[in-house]
């Protein structure tokens, strides 16, 4: 089976990921200071924001240059086509597995020497994916927590690295908190995948014992969800049955103010 990869080169995922000016915005964000000596050059020069802005495209197609070269040495090592985008596995499995350890290093090379840069990000989740492959979960883990930091005010790839985090948990059998993870990626306005996010959040309360908070977020979705876009057919018939679990609860509990077990009183 072909080893997973990013479906698109750097430049493609920069374009899809985030815009210029969102770049800028996070930057601006971290750095309020800076930017208010800046503007203050701005009035008096008129040149200082052009040159700010020309240092962070700089930044930023370095980083990326950076990346592409990386991601293309390791389609390369593994074997892959000029222009693949699936990682072929290589018949000798300790081969995989050197190169796999190789390129884990230079994709943190990468990360460290652009930080703060979409580049950077998508080299820690390259590594992340790297070193899911090689069953150590807990630096996977590390790595995509450290692709979140990268780009905090991102919610495309914020939503992305949620997900993935959560499919760790998943696999590690931790579906609370697996729930939560999805749950995170489906509250971002901006990830495109929202809507799904939290139909697996629903999923893995459900799986967790948290049949409420199931119940709540797929009628969310239920609410949220445009005229002539139901919840698809496994989705509504998990609603049903947390439903009918919560009438079948309320049923079995006494009304108030009848203690269970009591007799009424007989009529004089």
């Amino acid at each position: 089976m072909a080893e997973k990869s990013n479906p698109h080169g750097a430049t493609e995922m920069l374009e899809d990921l985030s815009s210029g000016f969102e770049r800028m915005a996070a930057w601006i964000a971290a750095h309020p200071v800076l930017v208010s000596a800046v503007l203050g050059c701005v009035l008096a020069t008129g040149g200082a924001w052009e040159l700010l802005r020309s240092r962070a495209e700089r930044r930023e197609s370095a980083a990326s240059n950076a990346f592409d070269e990386t991601q293309t040495a390791y389609l390369a090592a593994m074997g892959a086509e000029p222009g693949a985008i699936d990682v072929p596995e290589l018949a000798n499995p300790d081969a995989a597995k050197r190169i796999r350890e190789e390129y884990v290093e230079k994709y943190r090379g990468v990360a460290e020497a652009h930080p703060g840069t979409l580049p950077a990000a998508l080299a820690w989740l390259q590594a992340a994916d790297l070193l899911e492959a090689q069953g150590d979960s807990d630096a996977s883990l590390e790595s995509l927590q450290k692709a979140l930091a990268e780009q905090p005010a991102n919610p495309r790839l914020m939503g992305l690295v949620h997900q993935r985090i959560a499919q760790l948990y998943e696999d590690r059998g931790k579906l609370a908190e697996a729930a939560a993870e999805h749950e995170r990626a489906g509250e971002l306005a901006g990830f495109p995948l929202r809507t799904l996010a939290l139909a697996d959040a629903a999923r893995c309360y459900a799986q967790a014992g948290q049949p409420d908070r199931a119940r709540e977020l797929l009628e969310r979705i239920e609410s949220e969800g445009k005229e002539g876009s139901p919840l698809p057919s496994e989705l509504r018939s998990l609603l049903r049955e947390l439903r009918a679990s919560q009438a079948a609860g309320s049923a079995s509990r006494p009304a108030s103010g009848s203690p269970q077990g009591a007799t009424p009183a007989a009529p004089d």
